[in-house]
């Protein structure tokens, strides 16, 4: 008799959607969140990994918060997901919004993104080595699009400038909402340079309308990145990438967490998913729910030692 009450139980801890399932990005269209958020819904479907329609949802503003809003207003929705970013980590840092990584749900590490530092195809600027030597005699010559403040394209790019003798106090930094925005910023001569995710540049370089100074990861990348250094190669000390993950509201059951490790486990080892990674420069890094709740805690204390070092933190 207790077999088979121990069954029953175990029984109800089996969950799944009843209804459509929202995957909120932070950001505008375009850029790398979006793109994340649009591929994930499309391989949800094509593998038949839901049963349920996902719909792709787009809240930008206030550094994430306008997005996190609405995972904060229903606990326990295991139907609400929400791509995170390393963005969600040094906003609540820097005081951009009042939501820090554990007032939510950890549900999966996805991949980790490539950043470049680009000028358009007919900058004066040749080098990420003559980029230095101008902001050193000058530091505010040049003006810089990143897509959040603090977060990984921001950071890895001051970082990167005051190790190579930058005074970063005065560097010219201006937001964009996503890196589809910071592209034509970049084209349309409003700033001198950006950075942002490698994804976001390929069309571009392509095209000859951009160019690659540097990467900011431990290696260069294939074409069209193949000429590209790191900031290793150039003796700057950097190696950073921002990456991509799944938070959901706060107090989902484990029935719940656990459908959603097995969705995002599945998603991660489709050959489509391995060749949206490689399309968009991106590293897998795939974690599941409990090893991502560890990730972020050793990455939070990362962040924060560095924003700190660089007088941004809170």
């Amino acid at each position: 008799m207790p077999f088979l009450f121990s069954s029953a139980a175990g029984a109800q801890e089996v969950w799944k959607p009843t209804r459509s399932v929202t995957l909120i990005a932070p950001n505008a269209p375009g850029g790398t969140s979006d793109r994340t958020a649009r591929e994930i819904q499309h391989l949800f479907q094509k593998h038949g990994l839901v049963d349920v329609t996902v719909n792709v949802v787009n809240r930008p503003g206030g550094g994430g918060t306008i997005a996190m809003n609405q995972l904060q207003a229903n606990p326990g929705d295991g139907h609400l997901l929400l791509v995170a970013t390393s963005a969600s980590l040094s906003n609540y840092i820097t005081g951009l919004t009042t939501y820090n990584y554990t007032d939510f749900t950890a549900v999966a590490l996805l991949l980790g993104d490539n950043y470049g530092v680009n000028v358009r195809a007919g900058s004066s600027i040749r080098s990420a080595q003559d980029l230095l030597d101008r902001l050193k005699k000058s530091p505010d010559a040049l003006s810089f699009g990143v897509s959040s403040v603090g977060g990984t394209n921001h950071t890895s790019l001051i970082a990167a400038l005051k190790r190579g003798g930058v005074d970063i106090r005065r560097v010219k930094v201006v937001t964009f909402a996503g890196g589809g925005q910071i592209s034509l910023q970049l084209l349309g001569g409003h700033v001198d340079a950006v950075s942002t995710g490698l994804g976001n540049m390929v069309g571009h370089l392509q095209q000859g309308k951009m160019r690659t100074l540097v990467i900011t990861g431990p290696k260069r990348m294939g074409a069209p990145f193949a000429d590209v250094p790191t900031w290793k190669e150039l003796s700057i000390d950097v190696v950073m990438m921002g990456w991509r993950g799944i938070l959901a509201p706060k107090n989902l059951t484990p029935a719940q967490s656990a459908y959603w490790d097995g969705v995002f486990r599945k998603l991660t080892q489709t050959a489509d998913w391995k060749q949206e990674l490689q399309q968009n420069y991106w590293e897998n890094i795939y974690a599941g729910a409990a090893d991502t709740r560890r990730w972020l805690d050793a990455e939070y204390a990362e962040t924060k030692q560095l924003l700190t070092e660089l007088g941004m933190a809170r």
